[in-house]
């Protein structure tokens, strides 16, 4: 293994990422009661368990621009459409409708499906859009996803010929207030107007520079009261006079590990060496901490780069890996403090900012959205110490294809677009990615646990 430090800067990165939706899940009265543990006398507990409700996610709406009108250089307008594959594992599928709206712009759907027969039904959605014109081009997706409490962007830039808007969305019936936060090399800043009232079924567009304050590379946390909102970041870039990629990022939550199972370096990529791969990392405990990185190869399990960066309370940390040879990687942090990640590629003309996910276990479904080659990306990388083993199956039917992992190793397999599959991990945990990644096309996001399920609740009466 090679071990050394690779370009550590405080608050430095390159441009990302999209707008999105949200959404909430709705849940009926708690019928379950079950006791989780012996408690004392003065402090019983018990663990409540809604029952199945609703199901809502939201997806990302148009593509966005920035400056069309000469008229007005700060004006929003819609530059294409999305395209949403969805699917659920039982009854006739959910419904999808066009109702959050971002005026005088566009709207975005969201996704629903009800129980049946009084169960949860798994279900997934995800958005994906393809583009080449004079001010915007390349490929972004997404998936559609409930609504938070908080969320935080951490793949945001302010640099010259870089566009990036903070997207809001509400999808539930109640209106939402929304404080924002900026990290940047001064720590932590409220901007203002960074208190914003979002309306039920509504969105709304910040653009980062207005918030921003001067920091170029910074982390944007997200805190939303009255309803749970879904945000994410739509970002295009320029180079000189020739656009340079669009990309969609979702909102994440702090870990203490976190995963990126699948960052592919195209050969163009590799040889050009002008935009190399990185991480941005931010802790959120409010103290100084330390990230340990390792970047392993997907074929033969090798850390090709190993970092440690340290990190200073409230200031993001960026990690660029130079010379990255062309292949397949596992992107791997593991923290003495908790905090949010996300890593960037570029692919020629293109990029994306990808998430580490959830981690997985028991069964999900994902949606495999259009691609411009046809088919998508599916990797799963193993986590803790052990190893997993995950089975990946089309919901419309069709041959099981399973991925066996061992402990500390990653894996892909291909997928046909446009289609929603069973993701079963039968033993272990995993954090899983859906992805495209060729020279001018580059996106993804990460394969989520079942939003349908409901989460126990610990009461201290």
């Amino acid at each position: 293994m090679t071990r050394r430090t690779i370009r550590i800067v405080a608050g430095s990165a390159a441009g990302v990422v999209l707008a999105a939706a949200a959404v909430a899940a709705s849940f009926a009265p708690w019928p379950t009661v079950s006791a989780t543990g012996p408690g004392t006398p003065a402090a019983p507990q018990i663990e409540v368990t809604p029952a199945a409700g609703q199901t809502v996610l939201a997806c990302d709406g148009p593509l966005l621009a920035l400056g069309r009108d000469a008229a007005d250089a700060s004006k929003l307008a819609s530059a294409a459409d999305t395209a949403v594959t969805s699917g659920a594992a039982a009854g006739d599928g959910p419904v999808q409708e066009a109702d959050i709206g971002l005026p005088d712009v566009g709207t975005a759907t969201s996704v629903t499906q009800d129980p049946v027969d009084g169960a949860p039904v798994s279900v997934a959605a995800a958005t994906s859009a393809s583009l080449e014109e004079a001010d915007l081009r390349g490929f972004a997706a997404s998936s559609c996803r409930p609504g938070s409490p908080e969320s935080w962007i951490a793949g945001s830039a302010v640099e010259t010929g870089t566009t990036d808007v903070l997207v809001i969305a509400n999808p539930s019936d109640v209106t939402a207030t929304v404080q924002l936060s900026v990290y940047g090399v001064d720590g932590r800043t409220t901007p203002a107007g960074g208190e914003i009232a979002v309306p039920a079924h509504e969105q709304r567009a910040v653009p980062v520079a207005s918030i921003a304050g001067g920091e170029e590379t910074p982390v944007i946390r997200v805190i939303a009261e009255g309803a749970p909102v879904r945000t994410s970041l739509q970002s295009s870039t320029m180079r000189t006079l020739d656009p340079y990629g669009v990309d969609l990022q979702p909102g994440v939550l702090p870990a203490r590990e976190a995963v990126v199972p699948h960052v592919h370096v195209t050969q163009r990529a590799a040889q050009a060496g002008e935009d190399p791969t990185q991480v941005r990392v931010l802790g959120t405990s409010g103290e100084s901490g330390s990230v340990d990185i390792d970047v392993v190869e997907e074929d033969s399990g090798e850390s090709v780069f190993s970092t440690t960066a340290e990190l200073t309370a409230d200031v993001p940390v960026s990690v660029g890996f130079d010379g990255l040879e062309a292949g397949n990687y596992a992107v791997r942090l593991s923290g003495d403090v908790p905090f949010v990640s996300a890593v960037r590629q570029a692919a020629s003309d293109d990029y994306a900012w990808f998430a580490p996910g959830e981690p997985l276990e028991g069964s999900a479904l994902v949606a495999a959205p259009a691609s411009p080659i046809g088919s998508v990306a599916l990797s799963f990388a193993a986590l803790g110490d052990e190893g997993a083993s995950v089975e990946i199956t089309p919901i419309g039917g069709g041959d099981t294809q399973t991925v066996e992992l061992a402990p500390g190793r990653a894996d892909t397999i291909s997928v046909p677009a446009e289609a929603t599959y069973t993701v079963n991990v039968v033993s272990g945990s995993v954090s899983g990615l859906a992805s495209v990644g060729v020279d001018g096309s580059i996106g993804g996001f990460p394969i989520d646990p079942d939003p349908a399920l409901p989460e126990p609740v610990t009461i201290v009466p």
